[in-house]
């Protein structure tokens, strides 16, 4: 098998930081939601209250 040199995904640089981006921004958005159900749900029913 032959070597090309760089990384293991075969991705270029400048196409590994848009993947990046993309995940960051898809991973910030189910925490927000996350955080908003969790808020939601704590308003309906107080746990430690």
């Amino acid at each position: 098998m032959s070597e090309q040199g760089g990384s293991p995904s075969g991705l270029t640089s400048n196409e590994a930081k848009e993947f990046h981006s993309a995940y960051m921004q898809g991973w910030l958005g189910f925490v927000a939601i996350a955080v908003v159900a969790h808020v939601l749900i704590w308003m309906w029913q107080p746990w430690f209250s």
